[in-house]
Order: C-alpha cells, then sequence, then structure tokens
C-alpha cells in the first residue's frame, strides 16, 4: 500500500516513516496504514501551531528588550531564542527564513551584551566560545535525528531509541552519540546486539545494522577510556 506522506514531514510523521517496513522494530510498530501517516500529520501540524504561537511570544519580549533591561532577563530570552532554533529544525514545513530572523535577533542581544563587557578581556572571551558554540549546537539540529530526539515531546520512545540508531546513516549517528552517557551506550549496545541476533536467527541478516552497533561500540570505548 502506497502511503501518502508529506514532503517535509515533521517529527511524528518523519518517525513513521523510519518505522515503515523496518524490521528493526517491532511488527505492530511497522505495519502501518494511511490513517497512522494521517494522525502524525494532524499531531505534526498541532506542535507547529504551538511552537508558533511559543515563538511570537518569544520574539516580542525580544523586540521590547531595552538598552537597560537587567542581564538575567535578556540572558533568559536569548536562551530562549535558541530553543526556539532547535525546535524549528524538527518542525513540518520549510522554516529558513524563521531561522535566519531568529539569528538576526539572538546577534543583535549579543551585540548589546558585548558593548557591556567591552572592558572585560575574559567576559568578551566567554562570549566569543558561547557564540562558537551556538553555531555547534545549530548545526547538530539541522540533523534530523538529533532535532526529533532533543525534542521535549519527542516520538521516538524509549523502547524505540535502539531501532532508531541502527538505522541511522554514519554521520548522522556520529554526531548523536555524544549525547548519551557511557552507562546509556552501554545499555544500548547490549540492546542493539540483542535486537540484531534476536533479527539474525529470524532470518533477517541486516549489514547497515550491524555497522552501527560497530560505531555504538567504538564510541562506548572510547567513552569508557576517556
Amino acid at each position: 500500500m502506497t502511503m501518502n506522506f508529506s514532503p517535509a514531514p515533521g517529527p511524528h510523521e518523519r518517525h513513521l516513516k523510519r518505522r515503515l517496513l523496518n524490521p528493526l522494530f517491532p511488527k505492530p510498530e511497522r505495519e502501518l496504514i494511511q490513517q497512522d501517516v494521517d494522525e502524525a500529520q494532524k499531531k505534526d501540524e498541532e506542535s507547529l501551531l504551538s511552537f508558533m504561537t511559543h515563538f511570537q511570544t518569544v520574539v516580542q519580549k525580544a523586540t521590547q528588550l531595552e538598552l537597560n533591561s537587567e542581564s538575567d532577563v535578556v540572558l533568559e530570552i536569548k536562551e530562549q531564542l535558541d530553543e526556539c532554533y532547535a525546535t524549528s529544525c524538527a518542525m513540518p514545513g520549510n522554516h529558513e527564513n524563521l531561522k535566519i530572523a531568529i539569528k538576526k535577533l539572538i546577534t543583535a542581544i549579543m551585540s548589546a551584551i558585548r558593548k557591556g563587557a567591552a572592558d572585560d578581556p575574559i567576559a568578551l572571551q566567554k562570549l566569543d566560545e558561547e557564540d562558537v558554540a551556538r553555531e555547534l549546537h545549530n548545526d547538530l539540529h539541522e540533523r534530523k535525528l538529533i532535532a526529533d530526539l532533543m525534542l521535549e515531546n519527542t516520538p521516538i520512545l524509549e523502547n524505540e531509541l535502539t531501532p532508531t540508531l541502527l538505522n541511522e546513516e554514519i554521520d548522522d549517528l556520529n554526531a548523536a552519540l555524544p549525547l548519551f552517557s557511557a552507562e546509556e551506550l552501554g545499555l544500548i549496545a547490549k540492546t542493539a546486539q540483542a535486537l540484531l541476533e534476536n533479527l539474525r536467527q529470524q532470518g533477517h541478516e541486516i549489514p547497515h545494522a550491524w555497522e552501527r552497533f560497530q560505531q555504538i561500540k567504538q564510541a562506548l570505548d572510547a567513552k569508557e577510556a576517556g
């Protein structure tokens, strides 16, 4: 049966596409019908509407900032804008213009903060480091896997995390693995091995997933060694 997926899906629909006819997921979760897709699209649209309402509130706060605004207030709004950027990466549709607007607002806020720290080289160095960290943060969220995982209400359930990671491409998985502690990676690796060996016994040999398993083990070894 052909599914009517969106050209630019949101997190719930995107996760359905990961699960569809994918032996890494339990049978009930991979056997989908169009109603499942329709419901996921509805959830994504509701999430988008909620996000846009929140975003408009944050923008209003940002545009109402004054030169003498308390630094705590300014930093809180900047953090909210950072969160809005990350969330926008997961939402359905194309939000490039919105992300450009967020970057411009953050740049304006950071410029004001820099002026206030002009005579403090240590503070300026910390601001430079924060700029680099923000760019890394934004780049990471451009990867849909990370954008979906980092959502407050992620559609990737706990029991779906391991098959999701085993299903990813090498670069996306490499970017995601540092998000997990050594203890979490150990559990993921153990679960992945058991899943893949069970599938092998059922006649499902999935080379791509075995390669991702080795990648997870390498990340675990590196974290434990470090």
